[in-house]
């Protein structure tokens, strides 16, 4: 009986050292793929997002233009703002539009909720402006911009006062 357990026992055997490293490093690769895909991903839609956000305050400026006859003169606040205008189409909950500014316009908030607006030569009676929004999906992130009216990449702006 002693002789027939004995036999069993040798038969049986476990993995040995060398399986065990394989099988770890291609479970290592796996996750350093899985990884690297997600943040490609999470940046595309962070790009994506920003990019909307900036749609969207394009289309409110562009309705403000349609009532009043001129672009806003303020980006946050007073009468005369893409943040408290009240018209046909509103800047959407969650988004914030500042100022622009000469240095990187929305590196004063988290870039995905925040976009920043510039008029087109003078803020009185504007015919144009430009929103700048944060390209997180771009190989170096960095500002991009989208006009309203008669601004463009050649125009001058001038930075609001709020």
């Amino acid at each position: 009986m002693v002789q027939k357990f004995n036999k069993l026992k040798a038969k049986q055997s476990g993995f040995t050292i060398v399986e065990l490293l394989i099988v770890i490093v291609v479970i290592g690769i796996l996750a350093a793929i899985t990884i690297v895909a997600y943040s490609g991903i999470t940046a595309r839609a962070n790009a994506t997002k920003a990019q909307t956000n900036a749609a969207n305050v394009q289309k409110v400026a562009e309705s403000f233009n349609a009532d009043k006859g001129y672009y806003p003169a303020l980006a946050a606040t007073g009468t005369d703002s893409l943040g408290a205008y009240v018209g046909s189409t509103q800047v959407p909950s969650g988004i914030t539009v500042m100022k622009d500014a000469a240095a990187s316009p929305v590196t004063a908030a988290n870039g995905l909720t925040t976009v920043a607006y510039a008029c087109l030569t003078t803020c009185t009676n504007s015919t144009g402006g430009r929103i700048s929004w944060w390209n997180f999906g771009a190989a170096t992130p960095a500002v991009n911009y989208v006009y309203v009216g008669a601004g463009s990449s050649t125009g001058t702006f001038v930075y609001p006062a709020t």
